[in-house]
């Protein structure tokens, strides 16, 4: 008899993170997953996502969708509260209404930064009106779910063209300023864990099966400042005869943000539970960087031989 695939319904799945669970859960034979952008679910709707009631039944929602745009968090608080608040108090009552499990991948924004590592059992206190929204959307999830699997997750890469993050910005940025004949590119010093996306879903998707709760944090390991990564690109594209990166201080760079828009210059966290219980699947943030440039979407940015 065959046995029934665990249905396994992404929301935000045209996203970067969403992206990666959709590859690596429909990879796993006992998942059958389902991965939805924002044009077939928003989760503003709570029509929208009760409609899934019947299909996740019994299984996991991993809740991605969100405003991931700092700025634009910044600019337009009602609607990113309406999709990162109200979005998670919908699938929390989608969960519940279909007795599935919720998984919710949670920003290291949530925390001020200091000093390093951040312990599990320290306190947010979010800089940013993004990392605020986002934590109170963790507690409305974890009041309404309290067996949640909530991942506090580094600063992340991945997705390709999805790519709205440091590397995807800095990679298309850079190119031009070369193609323009610049020769040195300013990049700032603030710090933070680059983690692949394909590692994060891949080790996320380990504690669903493996049908852990509560509260992790999750990181690549080791730590970069920006400037060493965008140094580690320029290598990784072969840029390094003609390109070079000048490191500026975060303090420079921070000028812009005030208030709402503010995050930490350094922000990184210790992932003991992970390591405690043998479930830390992460690798070097270098290792896993060259592997991703690696890939032919960033052919277009090489230069010939």
């Amino acid at each position: 008899m065959m046995k029934m695939r665990i249905p396994v319904l992404v929301t935000g799945g045209a996203g970067m993170l969403g992206l990666a669970f959709a590859e690596h859960g429909s990879l796993n034979g006992a998942l059958e997953v389902r991965a939805m952008p924002r044009a077939a679910l928003d989760v503003r709707d709570p029509d929208q996502v009760m409609a899934l009631a019947d299909w996740v039944e019994g299984g996991w929602i991993v809740h991605c969708a969100a405003t991931v745009d700092v700025q634009a968090c910044a600019r337009d608080p009602e609607a990113a509260r309406q999709t990162l608040v109200e979005g998670a108090r919908n699938v929390s009552r989608l969960a519940k209404a279909a007795n599935a499990r919720l998984f919710y991948p949670q920003s290291f924004l949530v925390y001020e930064g200091g000093p390093d590592p951040i312990a599990e059992q320290t306190e947010p206190a979010p800089l940013s009106l993004y990392g605020a929204l986002k934590w109170e959307a963790e507690q409305v999830i974890r009041e309404a779910q309290p067996d949640a699997l909530v991942v506090r997750m580094a600063g992340f890469f991945g997705g390709d063209g999805a790519d709205k993050n440091f590397v995807g910005r800095i990679i298309p940025a850079m190119h031009r300023a070369m193609m323009g004949g610049a020769a040195v590119f300013e990049v700032g010093d603030r710090v933070w864990q680059p983690t692949w996306t394909r590692d994060l879903a891949e080790n996320s998707l380990y504690l669903m099966q493996a049908q852990r709760t509560g509260v992790y944090q999750m990181a690549s390991h080791g730590h970069a400042a920006f400037h060493e990564v965008a140094s580690q690109i320029v290598e990784g594209l072969g840029w390094g005869e003609r390109f070079r990166i000048q490191p500026v201080p975060a303090a420079a760079v921070a000028v812009a943000e005030a208030g709402p828009e503010r995050r930490p210059d350094r922000a990184v966290l210790a992932c003991e539970r992970l390591r405690l219980e043998n479930a830390d699947m992460q690798r070097d943030w270098r290792s896993t960087l060259n592997a991703y440039l690696a890939a032919p979407f960033f052919d277009q940015y090489r230069l010939e031989a």
